[in-house]
């Protein structure tokens, strides 16, 4: 039986997306901005985690998968053994991207973006629908929220695809990466969803 969220889930949801926050705005974009290797039109997540600070990086990304790990089991719901394998898929991945860097094989490096935002993509659908599904009271806010999440992370994967095909990329370079962070952000939203409603 789903468990509904308390004080404990929110600490938890919202520690998750501070460690989140460190790891990839500071550990990652902050640091390989001050190494001159991120600007205004080549900012991709990859490129921050090539460059980052790596003990930072997989210290917080560690901390925070771990507690987002924590929040789903605490939590149950249904599909929780699919669910805790897409994080888990997630973590090995970007931790692989983060000692691995784009530069060694680039075909290898785009299989495993694209494996990454595809669990993220089923992750975040599978969170809204089992939150909605233990929603003691539907209120439009709570419905609300769980159909958007779904629908922006969607949105959020068509404008990596478009982001990504060669004559977009040349004319407006900066689409790719910002659709990137937009996903990402939509992630963190995910998160904090199962922690609050």
């Amino acid at each position: 039986m789903a468990i509904q969220p308390d004080n404990k889930t929110k600490l938890v949801a919202i520690t998750s997306v501070i460690c989140l926050l460190i790891m990839f705005g500071i550990g990652g974009y902050l640091t390989s901005y001050k190494k001159h290797e991120i600007n205004k039109h080549l900012f991709t997540i990859s490129q921050s985690l090539a460059f980052g600070n790596k003990h930072i990086m997989v210290t917080t990304l560690t901390l925070g998968f771990m507690l987002i790990l924590y929040l789903n089991y605490y939590r149950s719901h249904k599909y929780l053994l699919v669910r805790l394998f897409l994080l888990l898929l997630m973590y090995a991945l970007i931790i692989t991207i983060i000692w691995v860097t784009t530069y060694y094989n680039t075909t290898d490096h785009y299989i495993i973006a694209s494996v990454i935002f595809t669990s993220a993509l089923i992750y975040v659908c599978l969170n809204s629908i089992v939150i909605y599904g233990s929603l003691k009271q539907k209120t439009s806010v709570n419905t609300g929220i769980l159909y958007t999440i779904p629908i922006l992370m969607v949105l959020g994967f068509v404008g990596l695809i478009v982001g990504n095909i060669p004559v977009v990329k040349r004319e407006v370079d900066e689409l790719f990466p910002s659709f990137e962070n937009f996903t990402l952000s939509i992630m963190g939203l995910s998160v904090l969803a199962l922690g609050f409603i």
